[in-house]
C-alpha cells in the first residue's frame, strides 16, 4: 500500500495510543529464528538491504521524508519480504531480522516526517517485534523513542515520558552510543513536560555516555549520531525547557553539523530562533527564521513546515 506513490489510503490509517514497550522488554527472544523457505538467504542479500537503508536514510536527511518513501517501500516489498520467507540459519536470521528492523524504522521516520502518524506507528510496531524476536534491546530502545515522538503528536506529555523512560530501560547494557541517544531523548521528554532540572541532568548523562562511545561496539544504525547531532538535540531540549544560556552553548557545538543534513540544519535554525526569542533578540529571531524558511523550501517535510509555522507565530517552543 505504501509502495504506491501519493496513495490516499496511507493517510487514512488510524492513529491511536500505543502500549508502552514494557511487554516487549520482559519477553524472551524467540526460540526459533531459522527460516525454512526454499530461497537461501545470503550475506550479499543482507548487505544489499543495509546499503539501501543507508542510501534512503541519507536521502531522507537531505530531502525530507515525503520524497522517496514509496520507492523505498516498494524495494522492501520486492527484496526484504522474500528474504524473511527464505531459508537461513539462526545466526543469519538474527542479522536479517536486525537489518529488516532498521529498514522498517527508516520508513517509520519518513512517515513521521510526512505527518503520517498512523503509518509510522504501524512500521514502528513491526520493527519492534523483529527486534524483540532477536533480543536486540538497542533497536527496541529506538522503537520506544519513535513511540515517544508519536505520543507528542497527540500532545500527551505523560505518554511521551513513559516511552522515553522505556527507551532508557531498554538500553540498559547497550553500547554507550545507544545510551547517549536514549538519554538525550529523555532530556527532550522532560523538557516537553516542563521539567528543566531533569532535562539538564539527562543532557549531562547523554554527554557522559557519548564520551564513552566509539570503542568498536556501537551499532551501525546509529552512525549518524555524532557530536553536532547530539548537541543539536540537547539544544532543542534546553531551549524548550527555557534554559537559554545552556541551549546557546549546545547550539554552538551543533553548528558543526555536515551541510548535507539539510533537515537537521533547519531544525537548528528553528532552535536558534527560539533561543533568540528567549533572550528577547528580535533581529536574531527574524534572521534565523528567514534562513529556515529559505532552507525548508528544498525539503519535502510536512513536519518541519508545521514546526516552522509554529515558530513564526512567536509562541514558546513546545514540540518533541
Amino acid at each position: 500500500m505504501d509502495a504506491v506513490p501519493k496513495s490516499t489510503a496511507v493517510r487514512r490509517i488510524p492513529f491511536a495510543a500505543a502500549p508502552s514497550a514494557v511487554e516487549a522488554l520482559v519477553m524472551l527472544p524467540d526460540t526459533e529464528i531459522a527460516g525454512r523457505g526454499q530461497r537461501r538467504v545470503t550475506v550479499a542479500d543482507i548487505e544489499l538491504l543495509d546499503a539501501h537503508t543507508d542510501l534512503y536514510g541519507r536521502t531522507d536527511a537531505r530531502h525530507g521524508g515525503g520524497q522517496f518513501r514509496s520507492v523505498f517501500a516498494a524495494f522492501l516489498a520486492a527484496h526484504a519480504v522474500p528474504l524473511l520467507e527464505g531459508g537461513f540459519n539462526a545466526g543469519r536470521g538474527r542479522l536479517l531480522y536486525g537489518s529488516v528492523a532498521d529498514a522498517v524504522l527508516a520508513l517509520a521516520s519518513m512517515a513521521y516526517d510526512d505527518q503520517l502518524p498512523g503509518l509510522a506507528q504501524r512500521y514502528d510496531l513491526q520493527a519492534m517485534r523483529l527486534a524483540q524476536a532477536i533480543g536486540d534491546r538497542g533497536r527496541l530502545a529506538r522503537g520506544c523513542i519513535h513511540q515517544a515522538r508519536l505520543a507528542a503528536v497527540r500532545g500527551d506529555g505523560r505518554e511521551v515520558l513513559t516511552h522515553a523512560r522505556s527507551a532508557v530501560v531498554a538500553a540498559t547494557g547497550a553500547p554507550a552510543l545507544v545510551r547517549a541517544y536514549v538519554a538525550v531523548t529523555e532530556a527532550r521528554a522532560w523538557a516537553y513536560n516542563g521539567d528543566g532540572a531533569q532535562c539538564q541532568a539527562a543532557v549531562e548523562r547523554a554527554r557522559g555516555a557519548f564520551e564513552r562511545a566509539g570503542r568498536g561496539s556501537d551499532p551501525r544504525w546509529l552512525a549518524w549520531l555524532d557530536r553536532p547531532e547530539l548537541e543539536g538535540q540537547a539544544a532543542w531540549a534546553l531551549a524548550m525547557a527555557g534554559l537559554a544560556e545552556e541551549g546557546e552553548q549546545a547550539l554552538k557545538v551543533a553548528m558543526g553539523l555536515p551541510p548535507e543534513r539539510t533537515r537537521d540544519s533547519v531544525e537548528l535554525l528553528i532552535t536558534g530562533a527560539e533561543l533568540a526569542r528567549l533572550r528577547g533578540d528580535r533581529a536574531a529571531w527574524e534572521e534565523s527564521l528567514g534562513k529556515a524558511r529559505a532552507a525548508v523550501q528544498h525539503l519535502k517535510s510536512r513536519r518541519l513546515a508545521r514546526r516552522l509555522s509554529d515558530a513564526a507565530a512567536g509562541g514558546p517552543l513546545h514540540d518533541f
